[in-house]
């Protein structure tokens, strides 16, 4: 029995390895191919890990945004900037690099005072300092139940207003992550006024614009996005857009 598990254990420890190897050989290949500038390549391999392997890294989104600008394809280098800005949403060369390519495309993007704010923390960081203040207040509260002490008081209601602020915040994001579905245009698309090719074209938008999706019927998406301040709508194929929440 005893080896049963010796084994079985020494099998696990090998394939942890062996992964492990192997996704920085696959890392260390996808940078030589960018110094090359073999951009087709490097683009393979990290899309690999992200579709195949389920790597959820905003640095193989930040590669993979830079392999594809330099490959030329500036739609799904805003996408990918942007899932690693999801991620990663205060670190300073993602935020730095995203700034540079909506220049580059001539776009704005134009979020709303709350988004912006939102989007400075992700909505494991709220939850997890929810949760810490929970557990604080519950022990503050114990605490002045049983010693009555005015100043733990003091500190009890200070955390009722903290904690309620925060579980205020962590509605707003729940919220944001789950119903608000945003998207980016991957290239120069004709926005029409309804879900079909009979519709006519209404105006249309470049590639690298970030968009909200709003109903979906079949192969075709309503999205809505601000440009100079005004609100537009219409309908594009699916395929057009790339999903941010994806």
């Amino acid at each position: 029995m005893r080896n049963i598990i010796f084994f079985a254990l020494l099998f696990v420890f090998s394939s942890f390895c062996f992964s492990t190897n192997l996704y920085h050989y696959q890392i260390d290949n996808a940078e030589k191919s960018f110094k090359e500038g073999n951009f087709s390549n490097s683009i393979e391999i990290y899309e690999s890990l992200i579709k195949i392997e389920k790597v959820q890294d905003p640095y193989i989104y930040y590669n993979l945004s830079n392999a594809y600008y330099r490959n030329g394809d500036l739609g799904k280098a805003i996408l990918n900037i942007e899932k690693a800005f999801k991620i990663a949403p205060r670190d300073k060369e993602i935020k730095n690099n995203m700034h540079f390519l909506y220049t580059v495309v001539g776009h704005n993007q134009e979020r709303t005072l709350k988004d912006t704010f939102l989007k400075q923390f992700t909505l494991n960081e709220i939850t997890i300092l929810t949760s810490v203040l929970l557990v604080l207040f519950l022990c503050v509260l114990s605490l002045f139940i049983i010693r009555k002490i005015l100043v733990v008081k003091h500190f009890v209601v200070f955390l009722v207003l903290v904690l309620f602020l925060c579980s205020c915040i962590l509605v707003l994001k729940g919220c944001q992550e789950f119903t608000l579905k945003e998207a980016v245009i991957l290239s120069s698309v004709s926005i029409r006024s309804g879900p079909g090719d009979n519709n006519p074209e209404i105006f249309t938008v470049s590639e690298g614009k970030l968009v909200h999706i709003v109903a979906q019927s079949g192969d075709w998406i309503n999205i809505k996005f601000k440009s100079n301040r005004k609100d537009l709508s219409g309908w594009i194929r699916n395929s057009d857009v790339g999903n941010i929440n994806e």
